[in-house]
């Protein structure tokens, strides 16, 4: 009897330590954070483009007005749209320079901000 109660006592003791032990998968108890979407539909200068150029090339005082450097203003549509032909404006974001022409020379813009310069100039740079 002694040996039977022994025996259910480890019995359960052993169930409730592996009850306590499970698998499971790491997406489901450690979610990702949701991967934003990037929106590339009807990019403008004015809604999408500007804000970028103006964080990332204007404000750093290498494309403004006065400096200008390379001939190049992204200030206004205009001047932004001068850095289009031979694809100057989206080898240089890519990188696909490798030279100090590479811009922003420190850091590469997102992903995102690319891909919206990208469509931008695709469905016609418009302002």
């Amino acid at each position: 009897m002694k040996k039977s109660i022994l025996f259910v006592i480890n019995i359960l003791v052993l169930l409730f330590l592996f009850s306590s032990c499970y698998k499971d998968k790491a997406e489901k108890l450690y979610p990702s954070k949701p991967i934003s979407s990037c929106d590339t539909t009807n990019v403008t200068y004015t809604n999408s483009v500007k804000a970028i150029l103006d964080v990332n090339c204007v404000t750093s005082g290498c494309h403004d007005f006065t400096s200008s450097r390379g001939g190049y203003s992204f200030e206004t549509h205009a001047g932004s749209i001068l850095s289009i032909p031979n694809n100057k404006l989206i080898n240089s974001i890519k990188y696909l320079n490798q030279t100090p022409r590479n811009m922003p020379q420190t850091y590469q813009l997102t992903a995102c901000e690319i891909n919206k310069i990208q469509a931008w100039i695709n469905q016609g740079a418009k302002n």
